[in-house]
């Protein structure tokens, strides 16, 4: 019995041996049982490996391919020093170069060079710690040093930025290789959309003397920071531009963009842009007018795309040179007597949004309770009780005037005025309202005339080009009704338009308005930090603003573009200026690929 224990051997899975033996041990239809469960289970897991890939299978977005966008213009000057004067030169600049911080959709202001943000107590120093893995495209890191040369650029005047108003009196300070302060001198809520501009390398610009900038091959072929770097481009026989091409920028400090490379043609005006689209020569279009977008919808290659963004058209009221606007109930009656509603979805058909006032929808200090209602009786009552009579015969009204008769003497004047009937004369209720000749602005002015006459007021057009209507219309503040669209910044700071400071001839207070109450609240309200209270401190602006009635605010429009269909990317509803379209251009794609998740 020892010895047959001691030979014993523990069961166990059969070995490959064994296994081989088995069809000769087994009968006929125990084969079969055997075989087929080993099929079925063979089987069974070839599905569940099936199901598993198919449902954990997904299409990502893969490196690759390019596209090719018109514009209208050609570039100048791709340097962030220069290129908030041409669209064309900021759509490019906007890809090349980064700022410390950068405009997102949901978020607002974020860093982007900039790791970090940090802001003192009373608001006057910004402290902004740079990434350690950015570099600019030819290799080099970017440094404080670089922000700091790109500052002083734009603050110095032999090297004529336009931008050197919004670093006035602020100072730029290197705190080590890669930490930088701007110190303000007062609090300034707005000040951070400056920080935007894109970082110039220190290194190559600092040879080239200042005067010199604007003649630079690198405003040409600029090196920054941003996702897409310099290709190459082409000119024509009379030394135009007509082809810039872009590739990505692989050592791109956030995740680098899909598409391989960018190619944007350069068009004379917004008709041989569009015809160029039909044609297929182009992909997308970098504007769409408001004349175009009927053959854009039209387009089956393209997507029309209608982003929000902050310009509002406004109608100016200046009582400086039209006496009956001067009378608060008239510029009453004809807020009241614009039917808005109808003006926007008749015209432009859901491609914009009526305003009640300044400030938009999304900012800070939006007071979304404040309506002007469409009320024609309301109108009429105002100018009855203002003296206002209506023509029944011309359907215009009128205001009758006593005048005293001219003598040589007091005494005269004494005796007439005891005897004499005063002289009456019947001043007509009409203005004329100037404007943009541009087919959209016409349609709305024909709207406002028809709107105003239907309440007795008479207004006669005058459309002028858009090359006159800066100098001869707006600076001069010749006109009596302003029909104008203007353009407000991310932060809604009133303060250029309507503090009385800003009613001079550059200035945006077209209208010459002054209120002391209102200055006072304007000059808190940028400095305010505290969302809220600066809120606050907006809608009460707005509501002195609204009792005024310098102006009458009529609606929002939005940036049109055309995409082509077979880039997927993520909807934008709201941009700041036409290059924000080009905000999420990392996450674009055209080409996919197969992965499991």
């Amino acid at each position: 019995m020892r010895q047959v224990l001691s030979v014993k051997k523990t069961a166990g899975f059969p070995s490959w041996k064994q296994l081989k033996q088995l069809p000769s041990v087994l009968s006929r239809t125990e084969k079969r049982v055997v075989f087929g469960s080993l099929g079925l289970i063979v089987l069974s897991l070839g599905i569940i490996g099936v199901s598993y890939i198919s449902s954990h299978r997904i299409i990502i977005p893969a490196i690759g391919g390019e596209y090719t966008e018109g514009l209208i213009g050609e570039p100048q000057f791709l340097n962030p020093l220069y290129a908030i004067s041409s669209d064309v030169d900021q759509d490019i600049v906007s890809l090349v170069y980064s700022g410390l911080v950068r405009w997102d959709q949901q978020e607002g202001f974020i860093p982007d060079l900039a790791e970090s943000i940090s802001l003192n107590e009373d608001g006057t120093v910004y402290t902004l710690k740079i990434r350690e893995n950015a570099k600019f495209h030819n290799g080099e890191d970017v440094l404080a040093r670089d922000v700091l040369f790109t500052i002083n650029a734009i603050q110095n005047p032999a090297y004529r930025s336009p931008l050197a108003d919004q670093f006035y009196d602020v100072t730029v300070v290197q705190e080590d290789d890669t930490t930088v302060s701007f110190i303000l001198k007062d609090a300034s809520a707005p000040f951070i959309e400056s920080l935007t501009v894109g970082i110039l390398p220190a290194s190559l610009w600092a040879n080239i003397l200042p005067q010199n900038a604007p003649l630079a091959a690198l405003n040409l072929q600029p090196i920054g920071s941003g996702p897409y770097q310099f290709a190459e481009f082409t000119k024509d026989k009379k030394g135009s531009i007509r082809e810039y091409r872009l590739k990505r920028n692989d050592d791109y400090y956030l995740e680098a963009p899909y598409i391989q490379q960018l190619n944007f043609k350069f068009y004379p005006d917004v008709f041989s842009l569009h015809e160029a689209l039909q044609n297929k020569n182009i992909e997308g279009a970098g504007i769409v007018g408001f004349d175009q977008r009927e053959s854009v919808i039209a387009n089956k290659n393209v997507d029309l795309l209608e982003p929000f963004f902050p310009r509002e058209t406004v109608l100016y009221f200046n009582q400086a040179l039209s006496p009956a606007l001067k009378d608060l109930a008239v510029r009453q009656a004809i807020a009241a007597g614009i039917n808005k509603e109808a003006l926007v979805s008749e015209i432009y058909q859901d491609s914009a949004r009526v305003i009640h006032a300044q400030i938009l929808e999304g900012m800070i200090g939006y007071d979304e309770t404040r309506i002007d209602l469409f009320d024609t009786t309301q109108s009429k009552t105002l100018l009855d009780e203002a003296g206002y009579a209506l023509d029944e015969e011309t359907g215009v009204r009128l205001l009758k005037k006593s005048l005293r008769t001219q003598t040589t003497s007091d005494d005269e004047e004494a005796t007439d005025a005891e005897s004499t009937p005063e002289p009456v004369v019947a001043q007509t209720l009409q203005f004329t309202l100037t404007t943009v000749d541009q087919t959209d602005l016409a349609l709305v002015a024909e709207h406002i005339q028809a709107d105003l006459k239907a309440i007795g007021i008479d207004v006669t057009l005058n459309l002028v080009s858009p090359e006159q209507i800066a100098t001869e219309v707006i600076d001069a503040r010749n006109f009596e009704l302003l029909l104008a669209p203007i353009m407000l910044e991310a932060d809604p700071d009133p303060y250029p338009f309507w503090h009385s400071t800003q009613a001079k001839t550059s200035g945006l207070n077209l209208t010459g308005y002054s209120n002391s109450k209102v200055d006072t609240l304007l000059e808190t309200g940028r400095t305010q930090l505290d969302e809220n209270a600066r809120a606050q401190t907006y809608i009460e602006f707005q509501s002195l603003l609204a009792e005024d009635v310098p102006v009458v605010y009529l609606y929002q429009s939005t940036y049109g573009y055309a995409l082509s269909k077979k880039i997927q990317r993520e909807v934008l509803t709201n941009i700041l200026v036409p290059s924000d379209r080009f905000a999420d251009i990392t996450s674009w794609y055209l080409k996919t690929k197969k992965a499991l998740r």
